[in-house]
């Protein structure tokens, strides 16, 4: 029945209520142990408190999936297919029923490296993304019955499953996270490496990330007051019922967390008025001078998203898409960064296939910040910083670490994905046509675009 996975899911549900019910009766208890016990002896209130920490502690075990050892059946069912975790997805629908709009419910199996996992949770999926969907190999989101700590990042129940078929080497996505980081950009998210199996059938090397959500694991920012917002040109979307026209009118800033469901119509519509008076304020600053547009963005982010940005030349963060940005504590924030799938001269548009020239500089913010003498210092000395303390040699050496940790389960991809070597639709006659050749051509452009970039601001 198609229906199943909810009869299962209500009866835990009902069951882990019930159990919360006769704990929150027994820290009930607790707590009349303690007020009673206020003249007893010190040792009743120190058993009372380790009495609430193993209430929590079993607390925890109920509302948290646990990772364990696999029983012999678990074991034989979801085996490691190489060295990498794995994680199975089975769902009583076929995989050509999954649409980006409409979650359906599956369940799933999380195998770590030692064989350990999460093993048969409920969860509901959908597709994900706009041109990678359009690809053979889907992209989806995944949205946990359970908070879980997946592959040990921190707990939530959405999570995102990125199959990275444009990218021939499967790593575009991974750099740029990793060198977020490294450039001190808060909340990048978090990812693995995995390969994954769908309805039984393995369907390819994939990179769970987080999800860009309000949350506390996530961005912990006031969804009351404060809100995620994606900027993007007016021609990539249709709804524009949430969206801050910025004042070149070309590109909107979409207010795109909370949702209205998380905090009511009245509440999103209220906050949206709101927002389109504070962005205009802040556009407006970024001609000012510093001591005006730092009022209102944090300078360190807007500094570090920049520079990684512009390092790897992806075209959607000329402002034409998946640019992130926050709102907190009354200033703007950039990032997390998001879908670097065709950077570092993947695509040939505008001028990004070139590893020398400028691009993120034009879009309206940077256009205004990069003319402003104290911010384009500021880019220069982190650039200078970074190459100091040799963040971009490592940045290098991560290509082949992150190919001998998981040269297996490549090789497995394109046994299952020969096609994706055969793509030329991003570049053309600059297209290459095996994994060796793909990498030797991202190393090669990276080195030439470092030294075009310090040729602009190492130590200027």
């Amino acid at each position: 029945m198609k229906n199943s996975a909810f009869n299962i899911e209500k009866l835990r549900m009902f069951g882990i209520g019930f159990i919360i019910i006769v704990i929150v009766l027994i820290i009930s208890l607790v707590g009349y142990r303690v007020q009673g016990g206020k003249d007893d002896d010190q040792d009743i209130v120190a058993n009372n408190k380790n009495d609430m920490e193993n209430i929590f502690t079993e607390i925890d075990k109920i509302i948290t999936p646990q990772v364990r050892q696999p029983t012999a059946e678990e074991a034989e069912k979801y085996p490691l297919l190489t060295n990498i975790p794995a994680l199975y997805i089975e769902t009583e629908y076929k995989m050509s029923r999954i649409t980006k709009e409409e979650y359906l419910p599956a369940t799933y199996t999380l195998v770590y490296e030692d064989g350990s996992g999460i093993f048969n949770e409920s969860m509901m999926m959908k597709g994900r993304g706009n041109f990678q969907w359009a690809m053979p190999k889907k992209p989806f989101t995944v949205k946990l019955t359970r908070d879980a700590p997946w592959l040990g990042m921190k707990s939530a129940k959405k999570w995102n499953l990125l199959g990275e078929y444009v990218d021939k080497t499967l790593l575009r996505n991974y750099l740029t996270f990793s060198l977020a980081i490294e450039a001190g950009l808060d909340n990048t998210l978090d990812w693995r490496f995995v390969d994954v199996f769908l309805n039984g059938k393995y369907n390819g090397n994939y990179m769970i990330t987080e999800s860009i959500q309000i949350h506390e694991n996530r961005i912990n920012i006031d969804k009351k007051t404060e809100g995620i917002f994606e900027i993007e040109a007016v021609y990539r979307h249709d709804d524009h019922r949430y969206c801050v026209i910025m004042n070149d009118d070309y590109h909107h800033i979409m207010y795109k967390k909370p949702e209205e469901d998380n905090i009511g119509l009245e509440l999103k519509l209220e906050n949206l008025e709101k927002f389109k008076v504070f962005f205009k304020e802040m556009e407006d600053s970024l001609s000012e001078g510093y001591g005006e547009y730092s009022k209102y963005i944090d300078v360190d982010s807007f500094v570090s998203w920049y520079l990684v940005n512009e390092f790897c030349k992806n075209y959607d963060s000329g402002f034409t898409s998946s640019c992130y940005c926050y709102i907190k504590d009354g200033k703007v924030y950039m990032g997390p960064v998001w879908d670097y799938h065709t950077c570092y001269g993947s695509q040939e548009v505008a001028t990004c296939i070139n590893p020398k020239g400028y691009h993120v500089s034009g879009s309206p913010w940077y256009g205004k910040l990069m003319k402003d003498k104290t911010f384009s210092q500021f880019v220069r000395d982190k650039w200078t910083q970074m190459r100091n303390d040799r963040v971009f040699e490592d940045f290098v050496d991560s290509i082949d670490n992150m190919i001998n940790y998981m040269s297996d389960s490549i090789d497995k991809n394109f046994e299952v994905w020969p096609g994706a070597l055969k793509e030329s639709g991003l570049r053309g006659r600059k297209s290459k046509f095996t994994f060796d050749d793909e990498i030797e051509y991202l190393r090669n452009w990276i080195y030439d675009r470092i030294a075009w970039l310090d040729g602009e601001w190492y130590g200027k």
